[in-house]
This record gives structure tokens, sequence and C-alpha cells, in this order.
């Protein structure tokens, strides 16, 4: 899967104050309305929403890491296309400098990074997901799909080419149900999980 970079990394603007790592990263992505929840408190919300993935991330975007630094889980460090700061600090050993437990594509809720379209699929569009307000074929099939799987909640006025509010209202309830990030929006991994569940698109 491939991700798009939606909101940048600034390390000259990353927070140094040691112990409140989560604010740091999230001042280098200039986020700055927030509660800021601890690292690990971030991490569970991701694995929630089902923004986090383990391992390390791609080179080519700028991310929170989720790491493990003292046996026990406890930092988030900042991934930019493969450069790593910590603190503020750059660290010249990247991610082999941490065990790495995971990185998101959220900073606290704040999304960074979005997932773009497999090319080979076919079924998504060039941007990488579907969203209220297209018009396409292919939401027709989807939105068939979805009132013959799941009537209850996929009422008659979702059908058609033209994903309307109807549709948005019966994805959101898909994603909710197979606890994915419940945006409304068809992207990689709401049309995989769909493929799950028998859709041909």
């Amino acid at each position: 899967m491939a991700f798009k970079q939606i909101r940048n990394f600034y390390p000259a603007e990353m927070g140094s104050r040691q112990g409140w790592c989560e604010q740091n990263v999230r001042e280098g992505f200039r986020i700055t309305k927030g509660t800021y929840p601890s690292a690990k408190a971030d991490m569970e919300a991701q694995k929630r929403a089902g923004t986090f993935h383990a391992g390390n991330p791609p080179a080519n975007i700028a991310v929170p890491v989720f790491c493990d630094t003292a046996s026990k889980f406890e930092h988030v460090v900042a991934s930019d296309h493969g450069r790593v700061y910590s603190d503020k600090k750059f660290i010249p050993n990247g991610l082999k400098a941490f065990k790495v437990i995971g990185w998101g594509e959220l900073c606290d809720g704040v999304r960074v990074v979005e997932p773009t379209a497999d090319p080979s699929t076919g079924f998504l569009p060039a941007r990488g997901y579907w969203r209220k307000g297209d018009t396409d074929p292919r939401i027709g099939q989807m939105s068939a799909w979805m009132r013959a799987t799941f009537p209850a909640y996929t009422p008659a006025s979702a059908l058609g080419q033209y994903f309307g509010p109807n549709l948005e209202k019966s994805v959101r309830e898909f994603q909710r149900r197979t606890n994915l990030l419940a945006d409304g929006c068809v992207g990689p991994k709401t049309y995989a999980k769909m493929q799950a569940y028998g859709f041909k698109g």
C-alpha cells in the first residue's frame, strides 16, 4: 500500500521538551490544537481506528513512529522521508536507534498521510479513495453490492452512481462494524475489507 503526504513535517518547529514526545512530534507537524496525549494513548487510538501499521514506515513520507526504548513502550519519534528526529534532535542512526513498534497515518487524530490507490485494483480513482460527491459507474457497483449485502443499513436511496449522503452513511456503518476508521470514504483499507466480504468490483 502506498501513501501520500497531506501534512508536511518541519523539523525546526519540533518541540524539544523531554517527556513530551507526543507534543513535540505534533509541533513538528504544525498541529496546534489537541489534548497532547501520551504516545501510547495515540498508538492505541490508531490501532482502534485502523491507521496503525506494524514495523518501519515507508521511506518516502513523514509520519510519527512509536518506539520501545527501555523494555516498555514509551516514546514517539518522527520519521521524515527516512530522516529521524526525536525531541528535535536528528538521530544519525535513524530508526536503528530504536526498537520500532509501528507507525501511524495520523498524529493525535490529525491525518498526516493518506492511502493512495493500488493501480492493480482498477477500482479506486487516481485520488486513492471515493468520497461523498463523486459520480462514477464503479460507485453504482459498490452501492448495489452494499444494498444486496447489508440491506439493514443500506437503503434503496443509497443506490446509483452518485456517492450521496445515504451511501456515505452506509459506508460509515460498514467501517464501524468492521473496526475501520469511520470516515465515510472508500479507500484501500475499506475496499480490501469489502472484498473480504465478497465484493467483486
